[in-house]
């Protein structure tokens, strides 16, 4: 009869299950090959240089389609069925199309936390099983075909991460403004109290962007320290068709709102629009 002390005794955490030899003799000789691979990496503890020649090769093989992905805006299907689903703005979308610099940012990072947990999981703890585990075309998922799923299982966490340091770096630039700043940048005097024609425009701009995005509000802000689209785009880790975008809905809008009577120039910088206006119609 056991004692108390044995009974209590906690059972040993069980190891990976072993794998069913049978199954493995009948998988493709490449399939094969793979498990062998990772079963010798196993013995090594997942580390030294045949694991990162694995890491490397892994890489290479998931970077292209990724990149490839998120430019055709597939990639937002695709991750649907992690466990936490993520939906893209048309901007965002927009903006994976149209910046190369931000596909690879996240690509590398999807790839790179995909590696940690596929190193833990699919191959320490054999959660990869070709020889049980079939794809829907009832063929055995390759390493690389399995890794690339986990790196679309990744992407969502790895996606909201980028867009939470974006706006970050939006909103630092967008908080700079205000009636002082706004006056400064406009050219006029800040020492004093503006007339009232300067006071309304400043509020009128501030009131304007109001309720912009932080992205418009930054490009703005950039806008009024006297950068180029060029420059705030890389300031901002943006495209310059992007920039170029962002600043002609703002305009647009300005133009709408100032035909309302919203915003009102003043009579100075009226003046010079006009000057502006006929100079480019050729009545010197």
């Amino acid at each position: 009869m056991s004692s108390t002390s044995e009974r209590a005794m906690p059972k040993k955490p069980a190891g990976p299950r072993p794998r069913n030899t049978e199954l493995l003799n009948v998988l493709p000789p490449e399939i094969r090959n793979q498990v062998e691979r990772v079963e010798a990496l196993r013995a090594k503890n997942f580390t030294g240089a045949r694991y990162e020649l694995l890491a490397d090769e892994l890489f290479r093989y998931a970077y292209v389609p990724l990149m490839a992905k998120m430019g055709s805006g597939e990639i937002a299907a695709l991750a649907s069925d992690s466990a936490t689903p993520l939906a893209m703005s048309p901007e965002e979308l927009q903006t994976l199309r149209s910046s190369q610099a931000d596909r690879d940012e996240l690509a590398v990072r999807t790839i790179a936390a995909a590696l940690q947990t596929f190193t833990r999981r699919a191959l320490g703890e054999r959660r990869w099983r070709p020889e049980e585990n079939r794809g829907r075309d009832g063929q055995p998922a390759s390493l690389e075909t399995y890794f690339f799923g986990q790196c679309l299982l990744v992407f969502p966490r790895e996606m909201r991460r980028w867009r939470a340091e974006r706006a970050d770096r939006f909103a630092r630039t967008a908080n700079r403004l205000s009636p002082h700043y706004v006056r400064h940048r406009l050219g006029y005097e800040t020492g004093s109290a503006p007339d009232g024609e300067v006071a309304a425009l400043c509020d009128g701009v501030l009131t304007l962007l109001e309720s912009a995005p932080a992205r418009e509000r930054a490009v703005v802000t950039l806008t009024l320290d006297g950068h180029s689209a060029g420059e705030i785009a890389d300031l901002l880790h943006m495209t310059v068709p992007a920039v170029e975008s962002v600043l002609y809905r703002f305009r647009r809008k300005a133009r709408g709102w100032r035909r309302r009577g919203g915003l009102r120039l003043p009579s100075e910088m009226r003046a010079h629009a006009l000057q502006n206006k006929r100079m480019a119609a050729g009545d010197h």
